[in-house]
């Protein structure tokens, strides 16, 4: 009798082992809702589309081209612009630099031409040889053209340069919002992320500010699941864990544990773990690596490499 009393406590000491080994696994499996932070991606100005370059559950990276609008009526506003620009530029120059020497010169050659006509007519109503009227219009034309030579050679005055930047400064800012607009008939993706939403054709007319399309930005998707205080001690930040949803059971998702909340609560009722109710749990929230096949809001079942 006693031949078979050590073979039945073996075996029964190794199915106690398992069915305890199996009560701890089982709550290695948490439930939990996936959340995302998602971008809506759109245009200031919109327009009528030209191009669509991508598609729902696509990978894009960052600065990818999504949607191109049309730009015939924004080109020719900007080539305008660009042309009043150098306009501006060019008269700013001038300002700037002053009168050429040779403009200088021709003014001092005139006004001594003046001059010595004005001399001559002096003479000549000194001996009453010419007539008043004369002699006063050579005296006012050598005046005006001797102060039109001290201004060209006094250069410009700091009015006349100020003027011109704030013509050329108005002009430049004018030049740079049409490029601003030219800039925002090209949507691209912020960073690295797949396109959720995305339901535009060539041709279609989206408004200003309106969204384009939803993308899931990368390391922006997360669940999160309650694990209970005694398991706690083996769930760390940075531990690695499996992700499953009803969709594709057979296909398993990577998550990593980026945050444990400092307190304790207890269960959400939203939430369902094989503890009790009353049980107190931590919230964990793991980073999923974005997929096509997880959308937000879909329950997602989390296992936990560490725990045992």
């Amino acid at each position: 009798m006693r031949r078979f009393i050590l073979p039945i406590l073996i075996v029964v000491g190794v199915f106690a082992w398992l069915v305890a080994r199996g009560g701890r696994e089982a709550t290695a499996f948490y439930t939990g809702t996936i959340e995302a932070r998602d971008v809506r991606l759109g245009s200031l100005v919109g327009g009528r589309i030209s191009e669509v370059l991508a598609a729902e559950g696509d990978t894009l990276h960052a600065g990818e081209t999504v949607v191109r609008f049309e730009s015939t009526l924004l080109d020719p506003q900007v080539r305008e612009q660009e042309a009043r620009v150098a306009q501006a530029r060019a008269a700013h120059d001038r300002v700037v630099k002053g009168p050429r020497r040779e403009q200088i010169e021709r003014a001092r050659i005139e006004w001594e031409r003046a001059e010595k006509e004005r001399a001559r007519q002096e003479a000549l109503s000194e001996r009453d040889l010419t007539a008043p009227e004369t002699f006063e219009a050579a005296t006012a034309l050598a005046a005006s053209l001797r102060e039109t030579y001290e201004e060209l050679r006094a250069g410009s005055r700091s009015e006349d340069e100020r003027e011109a930047m704030a013509l050329l400064v108005a002009a430049e800012e004018r030049l740079a919002s049409l490029r601003r607009q030219l800039d925002e008939l090209v949507v691209r993706a912020p960073s690295d992320g797949i396109v959720q939403t995305l339901d535009l054709r060539a041709g279609d007319i989206v408004g200003p500010n309106q969204p384009c399309a939803t993308i899931i930005l990368d390391g922006d998707l997360w669940v999160r699941v309650y694990v209970p205080e005694n398991h706690l001690g083996a769930v760390r930040t940075g531990a690695t864990a499996s992700l499953t949803i009803d969709g594709y059971p057979e296909r398993s998702f990577d998550a990593r544990v980026i945050s444990i909340r400092d307190r304790a609560e207890y269960t959400p009722r939203n939430v369902q773990t094989p503890e009790q109710r009353e049980d107190r749990v931590f919230a964990v929230k793991l980073a999923v690596s974005p997929s096509p096949e997880l959308k937000p809001g879909m329950t997602a079942t989390v296992t936990f490499d560490a725990l045992p």
